[in-house]
């Protein structure tokens, strides 16, 4: 749905039948940062920056989780963090990317939260990634 240069790849039409008819259909549901940003603002949905922490990624994974998936997985290639698992301000301190799966089985506090933490590795050929995972 984004472009890794960050151009929005369907036109909001689009994205608004994908949320409302494939969204309550979907097992597993992998957006980047970028692209869960889209369907929350596409759905008129407030959420916090999910680029400030991990606890407000997980809020965001939550907030599309309401949308209708059984299962959000957050890709956090867009959300590098320090060795302290803090968002890395500098490009010297990005040692870990977070990846969050976000599950609620009754969608009123009974939530799995797992957390992926993978070595940040710089590359400028992170076409397709994501792709690749889903």
């Amino acid at each position: 749905m984004v472009a890794t240069s960050g151009a929005q790849l369907l036109p909001n039409s689009a994205v608004t039948s994908l949320r409302e008819q494939l969204l309550p259909l979907t097992t597993i549901l992998t957006p980047n940062i970028p692209e869960a940003k889209l369907l929350l603002d596409n759905a008129g949905v407030e959420y916090p920056d999910p680029t400030r922490s991990i606890p407000d990624l997980i809020r965001v994974a939550k907030s599309l989780q309401c949308l209708g998936p059984k299962h959000v997985l957050i890709k956090g290639g867009h959300l590098p963090v320090d060795r302290d698992l803090n968002v890395a301000q500098l490009d010297a301190d990005k040692e870990f990317v977070i990846d969050v799966l976000f599950s609620s089985h009754d969608r009123d506090n009974n939530d799995d939260v797992v957390i992926f933490r993978t070595n940040f590795s710089p590359s400028k050929n992170t076409h397709g990634t994501g792709c690749s995972l889903a």
